[in-house]
């Protein structure tokens, strides 16, 4: 009688290990992404596609439209670009690098016009304020292929020229740009104090 419970536990032990490793073989595509098949040509027609994306939803606030303000701690202040040459026009350095879980950088460069005004303690003036700058130049991307996702790892704005308007068009600025409203940096007690006990005054 022992032997023949041996023999069926043993049986029954056998099926049902058979089952699930059945089980795992079939259930093994499932915890594959497709986006880790995609080829080095296929990651750079995805970003091309982001890039375009990007620009034409940046490009499509402009004068006349309502800018959200901004708050970077600190200041308020509001801002927005466009992208003069349009949603095509762009240049994409792409460099392997030795690494598996990033294999791939690219530098994405773009002319680029942005707009902004003086920066606000108080959100209620840089709600307030429309008198814009206008900088342009060339904007710098920085994009890794991470996980079979691009991810934007840097960006750099390089101002050109900085303009502003006076009597409804736009001229250079030649001073140095005042990006805080000076106004709302005076120093208070505790700073000219400071500045007594340092001979500023």
């Amino acid at each position: 009688m022992k032997p023949r419970r041996k023999l069926f536990v043993m049986a029954l032990l056998i099926v049902v290990f058979t089952v699930g490793c059945a089980r795992n073989r079939s259930s093994a595509p499932l915890f594959t992404d497709s986006e880790f098949s995609a080829t080095q040509e296929d990651a750079q027609e995805r970003l091309r596609e982001i890039i375009s994306q990007q620009v034409a939803s940046e490009s499509q606030a402009g004068e006349g439209r309502v800018v959200p303000v901004i708050h970077r701690r600190p200041y308020y202040f509001k801002e927005y670009s466009v992208y003069p040459d349009g949603p095509e026009a762009f240049e994409i350095e792409f460099r392997e690098n030795d690494s598996r879980t990033r294999p791939l950088i690219a530098e994405v460069k773009l002319n680029k016009v942005r707009y902004s005004t003086q920066m606000h303690r108080k959100e209620g003036r840089a709600a307030a304020d429309n008198n814009f700058y206008r900088d342009s130049g060339e904007e710098l991307l920085v994009y890794e292929w991470h996980n079979g996702r691009w991810t934007r790892t840097g960006a750099i704005f390089n101002a050109q020229t900085t303009e502003e308007q006076v009597n409804g068009q736009w001229v250079p600025h030649k001073e140095e740009t005042v990006r805080v409203n000076p106004e709302e940096e005076q120093r208070g007690w505790f700073g000219r104090m400071w500045e007594r006990i340092r001979g500023g005054e």
